[in-house]
């Protein structure tokens, strides 16, 4: 069988076709409306060391919401346990809360003694924990353990 001069010609206009067809473009992307506002840079990270007491992470604009992404928290304190909340001070609406163990038990007088766990928390959440528009939040602790802390994310608009 013999291929004809047409025929190669059109194998390879449809083979030049196909590889155009299937080549990538440019690729366009068109934003839904803002998501995240504050200039170019609206994230945030607020730290510092609560001793049965609260501080603040923030108040948020009337026209922006708050989306808390990372908190962290550590004590070194011993023989203390201490529970620590991301709260709404005006409500008291807890967002989220948090148990920390720093104590050291003798293994009822067998072995070594040795301290239980978690003497820290590390935690991103994956959707955020969102705080309304003109609200605050703080970081309250209860049991005098001298808890350090850091709360990180981002504002967007509500």
């Amino acid at each position: 069988m013999q291929t004809s001069r047409f025929q190669l010609g059109l194998i390879a206009t449809l083979a030049v076709g196909l590889g155009f067809s299937l080549s990538s473009s440019e690729a366009v992307g068109y934003p839904a409306g803002a998501a995240i506002s504050m200039g170019s840079n609206p994230t945030f990270s607020n730290g510092g060391i609560v001793n049965n007491s609260s501080a603040s992470v923030g108040t948020i604009e009337a026209d922006q919401q708050m989306v808390i992404t990372d908190v962290v928290l550590t004590m070194a304190a011993s023989a203390c346990t201490s529970t620590v909340q991301l709260v709404n001070p005006t409500t008291g609406t807890s967002a989220g809360t948090f148990k920390l163990y720093s104590a050291f038990t003798n293994n009822n007088g067998w072995g070594n003694p040795h301290r239980t766990q978690p003497t820290q928390v590390s935690h991103s959440f994956g959707s955020g924990l969102p705080v309304a528009p003109g609200e605050s939040i703080e970081v309250a602790e209860v049991g005098g353990c001298s808890v350090a802390f850091t709360v990180s994310g981002y504002y967007a608009q509500p």
